[in-house]
């Protein structure tokens, strides 16, 4: 995927304007074809292809894993999902299902979000420039971590092309985020 040539501080303006509102519904995007229908690994989510966040005043946040600033990174718009990748029912591969209720996301959804940032970081890309890594999602009540990254044998590649969810500050630590989450 390569949404054009994202701007650093438009990216970061896209995420701090999360701050303050509320999250209404929460829809992550897999592949039709995947066999594995588990995704729910308790401190971690394994959605895939993306997250769509929606505002309780109707807006709409995507984040998908893209290559336009690394090889692999996490691309932030205000745009609805559908922009980015379809479902089978809108001619696209992509299965989605609404996770707004599971109770890692709900005990999070009872307050506004706090603060929202992409966590950049300097090794997904040749070069050696930053690309986003992650968006962090702080509420009252916690966090979240949406991160291109992937599972894989012996531990996680940070800046692949699969996208998942962190609930706690030692999982998105596992993942190969800094210790402290916020840079």
């Amino acid at each position: 995927m390569n949404y054009g040539e994202p701007c650093a501080a438009d990216l970061d303006a896209v995420a701090g304007s999360l701050n303050g509102r509320r999250i209404e519904r929460i829809a992550y995007y897999g592949l039709v074809s995947d066999s594995a229908e588990e995704w729910d690994f308790g401190t971690w989510h394994w959605p895939i292809m993306g997250v769509e966040l929606v505002t309780d005043d109707g807006a709409s946040y995507s984040a998908v894993w893209d290559s336009s600033l690394g090889n692999f990174s996490l691309h932030l718009s205000a745009s609805p999902m559908w922009q980015h990748l379809l479902s089978p029912e809108e001619g696209g591969t992509c299965r989605r299902w609404l996770v707004q209720d599971h109770a890692r996301w709900a005990a999070l959804r009872a307050g506004p979000i706090v603060d929202s940032r992409l966590i950049w970081h300097p090794d997904l890309t040749d070069s050696g420039a930053t690309a986003p890594a992650a968006l962090r999602l702080t509420f009252a009540a916690g966090d979240a971590w949406i991160i291109a990254a992937m599972e894989q044998p012996g531990g996680w590649w940070l800046g692949a092309d699969e996208v998942v969810v962190a609930f706690t500050s030692d999982m998105a630590t596992r993942i190969g985020l800094p210790a402290n989450g916020a840079d």
